[in-house]
């Protein structure tokens, strides 16, 4: 219970630090979830049906703290999000430290694990993504695995594929390690069918696609620049511009795999604890996590590595506590452990930029976005006001101004004429077996016709010239971006 309240504290904490530095992506989910809450809708503008929201499980999590915030603060969606991130913080608190008493381990190990892995900087800089979701069904499926307990594995299970469909992996992994689920394989995947399908079933029909339309989006992008791959994007894209960021967030995940490997050695000596090779295999599922988007050569998306750091991070704490075994209790290996947890809170603090370090930050650690937070929630109200009900051409980023105009701003994201030629493109440039795959998801797509788009949000580099358009918005910067003009023009 005091690690389940510790994770609260934690979630609560880091929604609050980060509240108003909500980076554009988190937006989208919080466009899907207010409009889901107020008007049963799936979509990020009022009035365009989409399939754009990567988690379905997250955008559903966060309407139900819409609904509940609603009668005290109206739709206050930085709130909805803190609430949803303190439950989930408790509840992985809660997995976390019943996995480590199977493990053989005192409460001072998952406390220490939860806080080295709610204090990655690339995790606290995508809040109100599916980051902590993740991270909680990850510890739901280890202590449900070393419990025994496959019908509750199977639910974790299909909470897992409805946060982010490729945690398959770690479902996959964990189950044939826990013997208790093992023995009952067939009741575990009839849990999760039965929880999970109706969901992609009517996704299938309803929406057009059984999985989310960000699978072709995002494997379909190239325009982070060569080299700036998933595989090299830590080192190509993040670490020229936030190097302590990227070397803090490392860190935990290179002890992972360092244990992960120490773990391995152990069983093959047959000098493990019980339940060792479960926890390997979280270990095995950040690194086979990395493998799958390292080969799907996607974009390196800051969020997508949250899984792959999480679980090894997770797996460093725990498997070094297995590790020590009867000394893991000792006061210096509990210190020891303590310290890492201490040392990884600074390390996040030294992360955030010294211009952000006013509370709440004004953006996160590792920031990319073309305008600040505040400066895009400003925008989209003022562009809310002049395009009223028509529509707008988004100018490359999306959530925060579809957030805060709340009107019919459209790219691929928000409008499925949009994403017409993105899927047609990613089917022509896929293997036989994917070609077929995508064919089969997009049997029930009906094409929907382009419409007249009245006006565009564009960028210009700022001059001493007057700016065309009707309106314009002078950007300073996050971490990254120069300076740079907003501009609305007729369409």
């Amino acid at each position: 219970m005091r690690v389940a309240l510790l994770g609260a504290v934690l979630g609560a904490l880091l929604s609050w630090v980060g509240s108003r530095g909500l980076i554009d992506d988190t937006y989208i989910t919080l466009s899907y979830a207010r409009n889901l809450a107020e008007h049963g809708h799936w979509g990020m503008t009022p009035a365009m049906t989409s399939n754009a929201a990567t988690s379905p499980l997250n955008v559903a999590l966060l309407a139900g703290c819409f609904l509940l915030v609603q009668p005290f603060a109206g739709a206050d969606g930085e709130l909805a999000l803190g609430v949803l991130t303190t439950l989930l913080g408790a509840l992985a608190g809660w997995w976390s430290a019943r996995a480590a008493a199977r493990l053989g381990l005192s409460a001072p190990w998952p406390a220490v694990a939860l806080v080295v892995v709610l204090a990655n900087p690339f995790l606290v800089s995508a809040l109100g993504l599916e980051v902590v979701l993740l991270f909680t069904a990850v510890t739901g499926l280890l202590a449900a695995g070393l419990a025994g307990r496959p019908v509750l594995y199977g639910l974790v299970a299909a909470a897992s594929l409805l946060a982010r469909l490729d945690l398959v992996v770690f479902v996959v992994l964990v189950a044939p390690a826990c013997p208790g689920v093992l023995r009952r394989l067939p009741t575990a995947v009839l849990a999760c069918l039965a929880a999970c399908l109706p969901w992609f079933a009517l996704s299938w029909w309803w929406l057009g696609s059984a999985i989310p339309d960000t699978f072709v989006i995002k494997t379909n992008q190239r325009d982070f620049g060569e080299g700036r791959t998933y595989l090299r994007g830590l080192w190509t894209h993040y670490a020229i511009n936030t190097p302590l960021a990227v070397g803090v967030s490392v860190a935990g995940a290179v002890l992972g795999l360092l244990v992960v490997l120490l773990l391995v050695v152990a069983l093959l000596r047959r000098r493990a604890r019980p339940g060792t090779g479960a926890l390997l295999a979280v270990g095995l599922g950040g690194v086979g996590y990395f493998a799958v988007y390292s080969v799907l050569g996607v974009p390196p998306y800051q969020w997508y590595y949250v899984a792959p750091m999480a679980s090894l991070s997770f797996v460093a704490v725990l498997g070094a506590g297995v590790l020590l075994g009867r000394r893991a209790a000792r006061r210096p290996a509990v210190l020891g452990a303590a310290g890492l947890a201490v040392a990884a809170v600074a390390g996040l603090v030294a992360c955030v930029p010294a211009t952000a370090r006013s509370l709440p930050w004004p953006y996160p650690p590792v920031f990319a976005n073309f305008a600040t937070p505040a400066e895009y929630r400003r925008i989209g109200a003022e562009v809310g006001r002049l395009v009223g009900d028509e529509r707008v051409a988004a100018p490359g980023e999306i959530g925060t101004l579809a957030y805060s105009c709340d009107c019919e701003i459209v790219d691929q994201f928000s409008d499925p004429s949009y994403l017409q030629g993105v899927v047609e493109a990613r089917q022509a440039e896929a293997g036989p077996l994917l070609r077929a795959l995508l064919e089969l998801n997009y049997a029930h797509r009906e094409p929907v016709p382009a419409q007249p788009t009245p006006f565009a949000l564009r960028w210009i580099d700022p001059g001493p010239e007057a700016v065309p358009g009707i309106a314009s918005w002078p950007t300073t910067q996050g971490t990254w971006q120069r300076r740079s003009v907003l501009v609305l023009l007729p369409g």
